[in-house]
């Protein structure tokens, strides 16, 4: 069965994963739209280099959304008002993010538990831009707490147009059980798009993410991590191959290259562990690729030893 071409294929940001060249990647392998990976609003407002170089968008991965965490309303407003100038598709307010260093300063998940506090920040970051205005959430603090709810609510009542919801508790992280009932309630509840977000790592999947839900798209995080083609294949409602093209990888390389120099072969190694999964010489491979010192060291061995085996199985 094929998938409606109005429902949104989106890649999920992930720190240290969602960079540019992954998320140009995605684009040209069906991805509908991408995010940024979470970027600091104060970070933004102090013109930190690292930052504002995560910030760029490259012609290639639109349309794209920058999102940003804070808990300072105003520092957040300003941090929107500088990443608007990049002309994104919706700058995105990160209320799910898990980590100990998000939710110590009161951002990130951390604002599932202040509604007031997470409405005022849509609030004002609303009022800032022309840009429409997103937030990602989780359904609550643990499996029994639905301020996700209360928290949706203000956001679109504050005038966010589009919620996104990772259907994990925060306790949860990344490998509790999906709250489909939960995002389905919340699409009855507001008027505006609902993203479904949490283990879409088929098209089976997210078949079943959007029965079980009814929500306006998916967004793919961990499953796209290895198989950026995930998107072309949940599409054409068909599976496209067990392991994804040579010339995928190789791409991959070398965008990686150009966007970071050799300051990026140990994020391209991260990437290549992904690619790597399920394949019988991984153990092999995994081993020369890390003792690897350049791309183009890391382009031969994936030629070498991948090739053959990802050209067999097409």
């Amino acid at each position: 069965m094929l998938i409606k071409n109005d429902i949104k294929l989106i890649l999920a940001p992930m720190a240290g994963f969602s960079d540019q060249p992954f998320r140009r990647l995605c684009i040209r392998n069906g991805a509908d739209e991408v995010v940024t990976e979470l970027l600091s609003s104060n970070a933004l407002v102090r013109d930190n280099g690292k930052t504002l170089k995560m910030a760029e968008i490259h012609p290639e991965e639109r349309p794209a959304s920058i999102q940003i965490f804070g808990s300072d309303p105003e520092i957040m407003a300003e941090a929107a008002r500088r990443v608007e100038e990049l002309r994104p598709l919706f700058i995105d307010i990160n209320m799910g993010c898990p980590a100990r260093k998000v939710r110590k300063g009161g951002s990130g998940s951390a604002l599932l538990e202040n509604p007031a506090r997470a409405g005022e920040i849509v609030k004002r970051v609303v009022e800032a831009v022309k840009t429409p205005v997103s937030v990602k959430i989780r359904t609550g603090k643990n499996q029994k707490d639905k301020r996700g709810f209360e928290v949706a609510l203000e956001a679109v009542q504050n005038g966010a147009s589009r919620i996104t919801v990772h259907a994990r508790s925060v306790e949860d992280m990344f490998s509790g059980p999906i709250d489909f009932s939960f995002v389905s309630e919340l699409k009855k509840r507001v008027d505006v798009e609902i993203i479904g977000n949490g283990d879409i790592k088929s098209l089976k999947d997210a078949h079943n993410w959007l029965e079980m839900t009814g929500a306006d798209g998916l967004m793919i995080g961990r499953g796209a991590l290895g198989m950026p083609s995930i998107f072309k294949e949940i599409r054409a409602g068909r599976e496209i191959r067990p392991q994804e093209e040579l010339g995928t990888i190789l791409q991959h390389c070398i965008w990686m290259e150009e966007f970071y120099g050799s300051y990026g072969i140990g994020q391209m190694k991260g990437h290549l562990m992904h690619y790597l999964r399920g394949m019988s010489s991984a153990k092999k491979v995994r081993g020369l690729i890390n003792n690897s010192k350049t791309f183009d060291e890391i382009k031969d061995i994936v030629k070498e030893f991948l090739g053959n085996k990802l050209e067999n199985a097409a």
